[in-house]
């Protein structure tokens, strides 16, 4: 993958996370829980792929390969946050 597509890639990672991330907040907020599964696809979907990019990335030498890792990590952390929010909503904890 050269540095061009690299980089669509990555911008259509943010724009996934940044979509995600209001659906999220959205769902908690109106209590829309069609939102809410919108929103848990949203993570799953960009965790896996940026991990799946990073790895293959990696292998090729790319320099985008640690912005993909960093990437999953960071969306990770906000994905455990929001379902933190979800289980307060919901009374689980």
């Amino acid at each position: 993958m050269d540095t061009r597509n690299g980089l669509l890639n990555f911008t259509i990672f943010i724009l996934l996370f940044a979509f995600s991330f209001v659906l999220g907040n959205d769902a908690l907020s109106a209590q829309n829980t069609l939102y809410g599964v919108f929103a848990v696809l949203g993570y799953t979907v960009g965790i896996a792929l940026a991990f799946f990019n990073g790895i293959m990335a990696r292998r090729a030498g790319e320099a985008l390969a640690i912005w993909y890792l960093t990437y999953a990590v960071v969306v990770s952390i906000v994905f455990v946050w929001f379902l933190t929010r979800v289980g307060t909503a919901f009374g689980l904890w």
